[in-house]
C-alpha cells in the first residue's frame, strides 16, 4: 500500500514493514518499530504526521501532532481497528463495531455521527473535512465548513451506491458501483473534471489530494488537476504485462505501486519524496488487490465450535469450501461481512452472505449490530 502525504511518501512492504521517505523536520518518516510477531497492514500519510495499522488491530502515528492527531483513542477490550486515515491535522480511524473516530483539529477524540442500523465500511480524511462510506452504499461528508462544496454528495440514481470515497485538500472523489467516478468540490485546477472513460473500462480505484488520481480497470492511471510540479504526469507502462494496482494523490506528488511490486512516483521531489529505494532482494511493496468485478457473490457460511473459539466456513452455492478461518465468540458477527469480502477480493456491496437458515447475514447485523460470532453459532452450529 502506498500513501503520499504533504511532503513524504509511506509504503508498505511485503514482510509486513513499513517504510516511509521525504521530508523528516516534524518526525512523520520515523515509522515505530514492531513488536515481535506484528505486521503493519495499512499505512495512511497526512500533511505532516503518518498513521499505520498494525496486526493487532491497533493504531500508531508519527509526526507533527500540534493539533492532537497522532493522539490515538485507546480501544475498549474486544475493540479493533480495521482502517486509518490521514488528513491535514486530522486522523479518522474505522473500529470493528462500524463506528468511526475523529481525533486532531485541536479538539478530543470523538465517535462520528451515525443513524440507527447503519455502519461505516470506508473512512477518508481530507484537508479540513471527512467522508465516510455507509454499509448501504452511501457516502456521508462531515466538516466545519463546507465552503466548496467538498461535503455536498452527488445523488445516487436508484440501483446504483458508492464502493470507495476519498477526501482531498477541498474536493472529494467517489467511486460508485457502475464503475463510473465522480467529485464534488472546488474545481479552480480542474481536480474535478473526471477524464472520459473508453468503452469497456471502467474505474476501480479514487484518490484525491490536491489533485485526482484514478485507476482503471485496464490497469492504467490517470490524473486530473493541479499539475505544476507534474504530479499528474503519470509514468508511462511498459508493454509487458505490469499494470497499476494501486494509485495515491498527496499534495504536490503521486505514488502508484505497479503489479509487479515496484512503486514509482511523479511530482515534486525537493524532499526526496519521489525517489523511492528498491526494497532488498526478496521483499516488495504491497497494493491492495482489486476487487473481483461481479454484480452478486453469494456464499452460504456455516458455524464450528473448536476449543473455545469458533470456526466460520464460508462456501460456494456449489457447497465447495473456499474460506475458513477461526474466530472469538465476542467478536461483532458484523466483521464476518468485510472480512469474507476482503479475503474473496468481492465488493462488500457485492456480497451476499447466507446463514444456515436461509437468512442474509447483512440482514441479522442491521437488526442487531451488536450481535456476536459466538450469538451466531449457538444458534446455527452444527
Amino acid at each position: 500500500m502506498a500513501a503520499a502525504g504533504g511532503l513524504h511518501t509511506v509504503l508498505l512492504r511485503s514482510d509486513g514493514n513499513a517504510v516511509a521517505w521525504g521530508m523528516v523536520n516534524a518526525g512523520q518518516c520515523v515509522i515505530p518499530p514492531l513488536d515481535e510477531g506484528l505486521s503493519y497492514t495499512q499505512v495512511a500519510a497526512g500533511w505532516l504526521h503518518t498513521v499505520l495499522l498494525r496486526s493487532d488491530g491497533c493504531a500508531v502515528a508519527c509526526g507533527r501532532n500540534t493539533g492532537q492527531q497522532c493522539d490515538i483513542p485507546a480501544l475498549d477490550e474486544g475493540m479493533s481497528y480495521t482502517e486509518v486515515s490521514a488528513g491535514y491535522d486530522q486522523t479518522v480511524l474505522l473500529r470493528n463495531d462500524g463506528n468511526a473516530v475523529l481525533c486532531g483539529s485541536h479538539g478530543r477524540s470523538k465517535i462520528l455521527p451515525l443513524d440507527e442500523g447503519f455502519w461505516y465500511t470506508q473512512v477518508d480524511a481530507g484537508d479540513s473535512h471527512i467522508v465516510l462510506l455507509r454499509n448501504d452504499g452511501r457516502a456521508v461528508a462531515l466538516s466545519s465548513h463546507n465552503h466548496d462544496g467538498e461535503c455536498d454528495i452527488p445523488p445516487l440514481e436508484e440501483g446504483v451506491s458508492y464502493t470507495q470515497v476519498s477526501g482531498g485538500k477541498n474536493h472529494t472523489v467517489l467511486l460508485r458501483s457502475d464503475g463510473r467516478a465522480v467529485a464534488c468540490g472546488s474545481n479552480d485546477r480542474g481536480q474535478c473534471d473526471i477524464p472520459p472513460l473508453d468503452e469497456g473500462v471502467s474505474y476501480t480505484q479514487v484518490s484525491a489530494g490536491d489533485h485526482t488520481v484514478l485507476l482503471r480497470s485496464d490497469g492504467r492511471a490517470v490524473a486530473c488537476g493541479r499539475n505544476e510540479s507534474k504530479q499528474c504526469n503519470i509514468p508511462a507502462l511498459k508493454d509487458d504485462g505490469v499494470v497499476y494496482s494501486q494509485v495515491s494523490a498527496g499534495v504536490t506528488h503521486t505514488v502508484l505501486v505497479r503489479s509487479d511490486g515496484v512503486a514509482v512516483a511523479c511530482g515534486k521531489n525537493h524532499y526526496k519524496q519521489c525517489r523511492i529505494p528498491a526494497p532488498e532482494p526478496g521483499i516488495w511493496y504491497v497494493w491492495d488487490h482489486t476487487v473481483r468485478n461481479t454484480d452478486s457473490f453469494v456464499c452460504q457460511l456455516d458455524f464450528v465450535d473448536k476449543d473455545g473459539a469458533v470456526a466460520l466456513i464460508c462456501s460456494g452455492l456449489a457447497g465447495n469450501e473456499v474460506l475458513r478461518w477461526e474466530a472469538l465468540g465476542s467478536e461483532l458477527a458484523l466483521n464476518a461481512q468485510g472480512y469474507i469480502a476482503r479475503e474473496l477480493r468481492v465488493k462488500l456491496q457485492s456480497l451476499r452472505v447466507v446463514l444456515p437458515d436461509g437468512e442474509l447475514l447483512a440482514s441479522v447485523c442491521r437488526a442487531n449490530p451488536l450481535v456476536t460470532v459466538g450469538d451466531l453459532s449457538d444458534t446455527y452450529k452444527s
